[in-house]
C-alpha cells in the first residue's frame, strides 16, 4: 500500500543497508519485519487526532531511501575526550570516548548482540506508526546502552546526534537491569551550524528506555537544531516494579518539530516524571505529544510542560494519561502552561484523561496567556530594560522545570536555555 509523498523503500535496499552496517541475521530479520509494516501503512491523515497540527510530508526524508551516507568527516571536537560521550554518525559504528568506556556499562552498535532483537520494540513496536516503522526498517545509526544489575555510573553519558546528513535515522536502546541507575543526555544538533546553511535536513529518531525492577533512569533530550532541520523524535520508556524514570525535554531549535514522549508503568511502585521546556520564535512549529499509561496499580506519574513563544511561532501540545483496568491506586498529574510573547504567536493545548478503573487520583491543567504587562511595567520602573525584563519573566516561568533536571546536566541545559531566551527577547 502506498500513499502520495510516502518514501519508497525496497527490500533490496534494506538488505544492502543492513549489510553495510553489519547487523547480522537477527538485525536483518528485524528490519524486514519492520519493512512489512511500513509497506502496509499510509501517511498519517491530517484529520487524525495527533496529526491535526503537523503535515507529515514536512517531516519525511528529502531524498530516496535509504538515505545516502554523508561524504565528509565531522571535526574531532564533536566527541569530547574528557567526558563520557558517544557520537552517532550515519553509516559508521558509534564513536565512544575513553571516559564512556570506563563507566562500566555496555556501549555497542545496535545488533552487536542478538538479544537486541528481543528487547527492541517493547515500547515502540514496529507497527507504532509510519515514522516508527520507517526508522525500524531504515535506521542508519544505532546504539545499545546496556547497564548491568546494580551498576550506578556517577557521571551522565552524553549521546551526540548531529544532523549533518540529508536524513539521519538514529535508533537508540537504553536497557537498564534491576537495581541499576544511569543518566543519559541525548543531544540533537546540527544543520547550518555545521556548515550547511543552504541544505535542508531531516531527522527521524526512536529511543527506547527499559527500566528494570528497582532501577532508576534519568533521560534528558535536548533538541537544538538549526533552522534548516525538521524532524520527528520518539522517546518511550517502560518502567517495571519499583523503578523510576525521569524524562526531561528542551526543544529549542528546528523548523518543523514533532516529538512523542511517554512511559508505560508496568509494575506496582513504578514512577515516571516528564518535564519539558519549549522556546520558539520566528516561524518555528512545535508539536509535542506526551503519553503516560498506567498498566499496573499503585503507580505514579507527573507531567509538567512549559512553552514560551514569540514572533509567529506556534506550539501544539497533546497530553494523554491513561489508567488501565486493574490499575487502581494510581496517581497522575499533568500540567501544560503556555506564555505568548507576541500577539502573532499561537499555542494549542489538549490535555486528555482516559480512566478505566476506580480508586485513582488524576488531575490536569492547561493555560495559554500573554506575558503579564504589569510584571514588565514593574521591572521597567526598577530601571530594567525591556529585553532583560522579558528574559527575567520567562526565566521565572520555566525555572520550575529547569530546576527539576538532573543536577549533573542542569547547568548545561540552563546555559542553552539562557542563550535561546536572548534570541526570543530580541524578537519581540
Amino acid at each position: 500500500m502506498a500513499s502520495e509523498g510516502k518514501p519508497v523503500l525496497a527490500r533490496t535496499d534494506v538488505q544492502r543497508l543492513s549489510r553495510e552496517l553489519g547487523d547480522g541475521e537477527a538485525g536483518l530479520g528485524w528490519r524486514l519485519a519492520a519493512l512489512g509494516e511500513f509497506q502496509n501503512m499510509e501517511l498519517p491523515s491530517r484529520v487524525e487526532h495527533l496529526w491535526r497540527y503537523t503535515n507529515p510530508v514536512n517531516l519525511l526524508p528529502l531524498e530516496p531511501m535509504p538515505a545516502n551516507m554523508p561524504p565528509r568527516q565531522l571535526k574531532a571536537y564533536d566527541l569530547p575526550a574528557d567526558e563520557p560521550a558517544v557520537l552517532l554518525v550515519p553509516g559508521r559504528a558509534p564513536a565512544v570516548s575513553e571516559a564512556a568506556l570506563a563507566l562500566g556499562v555496555t556501549i555497542a552498535p545496535l545488533f552487536a548482540d542478538d538479544v537486541d532483537a528481543e528487547r527492541l520494540g517493547i515500547v515502540s513496536p514496529l507497527n507504532a506508526g509510519l515514522f516508527a516503522s520507517l526508522n525500524a526498517a531504515a535506521w542508519n545509526t544505532g546504539l545499545t546502552i546496556r547497564v548491568p544489575r546494580g551498576a550506578r555510573p556517577e557521571q551522565p553519558l552524553r549521546v551526540l546526534v548531529p544532523a549533518f546528513a540529508e536524513t539521519t535515522l538514529p535508533r537508540i536502546l537504553v536497557d537498564v537491569a534491576e537495581q541499576a541507575e544511569i543518566t543519559v543526555v541525548e543531544e540533537h544538533y546540527g544543520g547550518s551550524d555545521l556548515g550547511d546553511a543552504a541544505e535542508a535536513h531531516r531527522v527521524i529518531g526512536v529511543t527506547e528506555v527499559l527500566v528494570g525492577q528497582g532501577a532508576h533512569v534519568k533521560h534528558v533530550l535536548v533538541q537544538r537544531w538549526s533552522d534548516a532541520v525538521s524532524g520527528w523524535l520518539s522517546v518511550r520508556a517502560r518502567v517495571e516494579r519499583d523503578g523510576s524514570y525521569h524524562g526531561a525535554n528542551a526543544s529549542l531549535g528546528g523548523d518543523r518539530v514533532k516529538l512523542e514522549l511517554g512511559a508505560d508503568l508496568a509494575g506496582p511502585g513504578a514512577r515516571s516524571e516528564l518535564a519539558g521546556v519549549v522556546l520558539g520564535g520566528d516561524k518555528q512549529r512545535f508539536d509535542h505529544h506526551t503519553r503516560h499509561v498506567h498498566l499496573s496499580g499503585q503507580t505514579w506519574s507527573n507531567i509538567d510542560f512549559k512553552v514560551a513563544l514569540t514572533d509567529r511561532a506556534r506550539s501544539a501540545y497533546t497530553g494523554l494519561i491513561r489508567i488501565e483496568e486493574g490499575a487502581a491506586g494510581s496517581e497522575a498529574l499533568q500540567e501544560n502552561r503556555n506564555l505568548l510573547l507576541s500577539d502573532k504567536a499561537r499555542a494549542d493545548t489538549i490535555p486528555e484523561l482516559e480512566i478505566l478503573t476506580d480508586d485513582v487520583s488524576c488531575s490536569h491543567g492547561a493555560t495559554v496567556a500573554p506575558i503579564d504587562a504589569e510584571q514588565l511595567f514593574y521591572l521597567g520602573s526598577r530601571g530594567i530594560g525591556a529585553d532583560e525584563a522579558i528574559q527575567l519573566v520567562v526565566s521565572g516561568f520555566i525555572a520550575p522545570v529547569v530546576d527539576r533536571l538532573p543536577e549533573a546536566v542542569r547547568s548545561a541545559v540552563a546555559e542553552l536555555v539562557s542563550g535561546r531566551l536572548v534570541r526570543l527577547a530580541g524578537g519581540i
